[in-house]
């Protein structure tokens, strides 16, 4: 014991070096699972028990404890001997032994309980009740370890002993319940140490609804409880509260407990107070997120139940939040009941029902309440602790304010309140907007330039920046909720739709005003002393054209309603027009550096769209003029920002250049006569080092801005898809050649190449015809071939990947092709080829290969729509029972072996995808019914998927995986449950590791074929469960 003390000891010895310390884990680790030990360590105890004189340190006691344990779960030992050692160690040693001793203690006599047939649960029970009336506290503590661990389904016992454990455990609850009830009601004078042991008393009560799926609790008891959480606070008794609140799916009998414990939430939250501590505050606050997540409609359908109450207190305690983290906390369970009203108003349109009208005194305080937080920002957010959860794009000011505006637009969707809403914000913007205008008269031009100067003293400088700050969150709120609340109330009668668009169009005429005045004056070319007040001047400018931007939905929706309004459609038009001939002048490399320029540019590439068929934009002379600035700019390859703005502008007139072919086709070969220079003096490329970065970056920004250009008309009609590829057909024929020439020199490069093809042929297929898409995809073929794509995915290059995994993703698009295309059933042989003897090889080496997501989405594709490629069959060989004929059978067997393999591997969302495609595969050409199945892959995949079931390994598919199994079974003719778990038990690596005795067992409990998925799952679970507990007893 000297020697096992020492080295223990040594071991927790910080000063010990690793090697030394593994060294003593190794020796240690022996003696605990050696057959023998546990005997040294009974042996140590009993000399303890008879001369108390010895003493043990913590850690050995400890350690021996360990010893036992290892002894109790594996089922040797002699456990009468060691059940009357614990139970000294546990009465005699309790106060002179450290908290971590006595669980362990209260741990090890439970899991005897569990183990040990002769001992009696009612006599365990009985000597625990003995124990709470001579010594409360170590009685309660028992008692709550028997809670915790009697009813669980742990391994260390059948399933049968934990289903007889759980049903007496049920039997006592009664009895446990008064215990708890008494001892909670006694005076402190009366027990010897009330605290420690009510404390006790409410963990034990806590553990016990915790593990109760019905509540057979005394309403009395549900009184005293929150009599005493409202008088002490305690957060073991709100715990209780919390598990009550957790209970949803009730009997109804049981219905007055729960509504008793609602009612009595009101009252605690009335008398919250800012005295009380953080983490009382966090857990009141989680009862509530509870209450609303899951009781919302039961509390309604309570009759006289005081819900206005409960928001209402609710609604106080939500402002008492002194911590960023609580108002958020708050925030979301309004977001709960916010969702719950819009839900229950959908449901109840039928019936006229209209739950905003009853709340609507508390959620019109809300909206008030957030626009004036939202004002005022900066200075509530100092009032408050910061929060601990930011990211690094946002500030907490940044986090308080996008918080607040979402449940703000929430609280927009509801008709009735939006209105309101938006009249609040007006009236704050006004006033922030005059404040904003009148900083003009503050800017002076220096007498020897033409630059201009924001003269103020310092105090001014603080007034200013806190006038920007407090318009920049009421425009970032105004922007968020303006086009919901201004299209919210268009059905009502003509004269009422009418005065509605009338007060919206001067509400966003007065918009459109002000971002003119913006460009006008130009906040952000004056010179500021501080850089922090420049910034807050840009983005009062970015919010303000983002409202306008935001709009866009609300002018489409005007033009097509009022379409046959010859006064109304022309005043949307000329408000529209106004817009366009004040922004696109700002569309100009001169401002290619400047945040204005690019949101203006936004403006228009949201409004003309959207707008274009509505308006003649080809003759306004703004947009003529943009078009050619464009076609005139220099653009400087190495300014990222040019470039960006340049691509902007580009996007705002594709589809008004696309209507007509020939302008189209003039102003794209204008467009991309750079990227068209480089492809045809491809020599250039690689030769000149100088020019080869400039010539590079030009490839990139080109070849990327055409695929974004695509995408952009993905949603269009197949004239101006026609049109756009006539436009650039040239491109992408010189783009295909291209393609030969920078594999394997440019990984970048060929990785933005192939993401262009994908591109087209996902949106462009039909235009592109098929002789052009037989080109692409045999120069494609021709590059990506097997060699190559071996020695590319030997390279320990991350990015060296990337272009294949692009690849992989045209292929899956290619052989989704519908119908069983020619061009599909063409290159079919070369693509599983191309996964047999390159790809699956390549993830079997290494699984953790970044392209290893779409080769299985590829083989996925594949055999979902080339089904038949492999099964020759149709509905008269099945009607007339013929046999179905298998066609390349060995492609078929070894695609499928790369998804089985894949069931061995650690990654749990490819083995859910994989799984799915199988049952995928079952449903579009039942799978598991083709006799290829049957004869090469059924047993095998039975097998893995139990072995991994029994090794829990992905227990987050466990549901997944027990439905194939059923499937497989129940499509099997010549297989069974009962055949299928004889087979696998008679495996010989089973046979190692589980003996005849305990494998006849298990066949003898688990003999019945269940029919059901219900019934099949419990089954298996409880096979899984009892086989896991032999295993552990045979590992001695």
């Amino acid at each position: 014991m000297e020697d096992l003390a020492k080295a223990l000891a040594d071991y927790h010895d910080p000063r010990t070096d690793l090697v030394h310390k593994q060294h003593i884990h190794e020796q240690l680790n022996r003696f605990l699972i050696d057959r023998n030990s546990w005997q040294i360590a009974l042996r140590t105890f009993q000399q303890q028990q008879h001369d108390q004189t010895i003493v043990l340190s913590p850690l050995l006691i400890y350690f021996l404890l360990q010893v036992l344990e290892h002894s109790i779960r594996h089922h040797y030992g002699d456990q009468q001997q060691i059940r009357q050692i614990l139970l000294w160690l546990f009465l005699h040693l309790f106060d002179s032994i450290p908290v971590y001793i006595r669980s362990k203690l209260c741990l090890l006599i439970v899991q005897i309980v569990r183990c040990d047939n002769q001992w009696s649960l009612d006599e365990y029970f009985q000597t625990c009740y003995h124990l709470i009336e001579t010594q409360p506290f170590l009685g309660l503590l028992l008692l709550t370890t028997t809670i915790e661990e009697l009813g669980q389904l742990n391994e260390d016992c059948t399933i049968k002993r934990c289903n007889q454990l759980k049903t007496t455990l049920n039997q006592h609850v009664p009895h446990i319940i008064q215990i708890i009830h008494v001892l909670l009601n006694k005076e402190n004078h009366q027990l010897k140490d009330p605290l420690l042991i009510k404390q006790q008393v409410l963990i034990c009560f806590d553990r016990l609804i915790n593990r109760l799926s019905i509540l057979p609790l005394p309403l009395q008891l549900i009184d005293d409880l929150f009599h005493y959480a409202s008088s002490t606070w305690s957060i073991d008794a709100l715990n209780c509260i919390h598990e009550l609140i957790l209970k949803q799916h009730l009997p109804r009998q049981y219905d007055s407990i729960l509504h008793s414990s609602l009612r009595h939430i009101i009252q605690l939250i009335s008398i919250v107070n800012q005295n009380l501590t953080i983490i009382i505050i966090n857990k009141i606050t989680e009862i509530l997120h509870s209450l609303f997540s899951l009781h919302l409609k039961r509390c309604e359908s309570i009759e006289g139940f005081p819900m206005f109450e409960l928001l209402t207190s609710f609604y106080k305690f939500t402002l008492q939040q002194t911590t960023q983290d609580g108002f958020y906390a708050c925030l979301d369970i309004w977001s709960i009941f916010i969702e719950y009203i819009k839900t229950k108003d959908e449901i109840g349109l039928i019936n006229k029902e209209n739950s905003f009208e009853k709340y609507s005194e508390i959620l019109c305080s809300l909206s008030q309440e957030l626009i004036q937080r939202i004002h005022n920002g900066q200075t509530v957010t100092k009032n408050l602790e910061e929060t601990t959860d930011l990211n690094d794009s946002e500030t907490a000011i940044d986090r308080y304010i996008r918080e607040s505006v979402d449940i703000l637009s929430k609280l927009t969707d509801i008709p009735n309140l939006s209105s309101s809403i938006l009249h609040l914000l007006i009236n704050l913007l006004q006033p922030d907007i005059e404040k904003y205008k009148s900083v003009q008269k503050f800017i002076q031009t220096s007498p020897n330039s033409s630059q201009q100067y924001l003269v103020i003293n310092n105090e001014s400088i603080s007034a200013c920046s806190q006038v920007l700050n407090s318009l920049s969150y009421l425009l970032y709120a105004f922007s968020r909720i303006a086009n919901s609340c201004l299209l919210n109330d268009n059905n009502n009668n003509n004269n009422q739709q009418q005065n509605h668009f009338q007060t919206s169009l001067t509400l966003v005429h007065q918009f459109v005003q002000f971002i003119i005045y913006i460009i006008h004056v130009r906040f952000d070319l004056i010179h500021c002393s501080l850089k922090q007040l420049h910034n807050e001047f840009i983005n009062v400018q970015t919010r303000s054209f983002e409202c306008v931007t935001n709009f866009s939905q609300w002018f489409n929706q005007m033009l097509i309603l009022y379409n046959s309004n010859q006064d109304n459609h022309r005043m949307l038009q000329e408000l529209i027009t106004h817009i366009i001939d004040n922004c696109a002048p700002l569309i100009d490399r001169d401002n290619s550096d400047k945040p204005i320029a690019l949101s203006a540019g936004s403006l228009l590439y949201s409004i003309i769209p959207l707008t274009r068929q509505h308006l003649a934009f080809n003759e306004m002379n703004s947009i003529k003029h943009l078009i050619h600035r464009i076609l005139t700019w220099n653009v400087i390859c190495d300014s990222k920002t040019n470039f960006q703005l340049y691509k902007l502008a580009i996007k705002i007139i594709l589809l008004l250049i696309l209507t007509e072919q020939q302008s189209a086709e003039h102003f794209f070969r204008t467009i991309f006569q750079p990227l068209n220079t480089i492809l045809n003096e491809t020599v250039n490329f690689f030769n000149h080092q100088q020019e080869q970065y400039v010539i590079r970056r030009s490839f990139l920004e080109y070849t990327i801005l055409l695929t974004e250009l695509i995408e952009s008309i993905r949603t269009e009609n197949n004239k101006i898809r026609q049109n756009f590829f006539s436009s650039i057909q040239y491109l992408i024929i010189n783009l295909n050649r291209f393609l030969p020439i920078i594999i394997n020199r440019d990984t970048e490069c060929e990785t933005v190449l192939i993401s262009l093809l994908l591109t087209c042929f996902e949106i462009l297929r039909t235009q592109m015809g098929t002789d052009l898409i037989n080109t692409i995809l045999q120069t494609t073929f021709s590059v990506f071939n097997i060699e190559n794509i071996r020695n590319v995915i030997r390279e320990s290059k991350p990015t060296a990947h990337t272009a294949i995994s692009r690849f992989l993703e045209f292929l899956s698009l290619l052989v989704n092709e519908p119908g069983n295309s020619k061009l599909v059933q063409q290159y079919l042989p070369t693509i599983i080829e191309l996964c047999t003897t390159a790809l699956y090889p390549a993830i079997r080496e290494n699984f953790a290969l970044d392209i290893r997501e779409n080769y299985y989405k590829l083989v996925h594709n594949l055999l979902i729509n080339n089904w038949r490629y492999f099964f020759k069959g149709n509905v008269l060989t099945t009607l007339n029972g013929d046999i179905e004929t298998t066609a390349n059978e060995h492609n078929f067997i070894q695609l499928m072996e790369s998804i089985a393999w894949s069931f061995s591997q650690s990654d749990i969302e490819q083995f859910r995808t994989n799984l799915l495609s199988c049952n995928d595969l079952q449903l579009k050409c039942g799978l598991y019914t083709k006799s290829i199945f049957h004869q090469h892959m059924s047993q095998a995949l039975l097998s893995l998927l139990l072995s991994v079931l029994l090794v829990r390994s992905h227990e987050l598919c466990r549901d997944d995986i027990i439905s194939t199994l059923f499937y497989i079974l129940t499509n099997d003719k010549t297989n069974n449950f009962v055949y299928f778990i004889h087979n696998y038990l008679e495996q010989s690596n089973i046979k190692t590791v589980l003996n005849d005795k305990h494998k006849h067992i298990l066949l003898e409990n688990y003999s019945r074929n269940e029919t059901d998925l219900p019934s099949f799952s419990q089954n298996l679970n409880n096979f899984i469960h009892d086989y896991r507990h032999y295993i552990t007893t045979n590992s001695t």
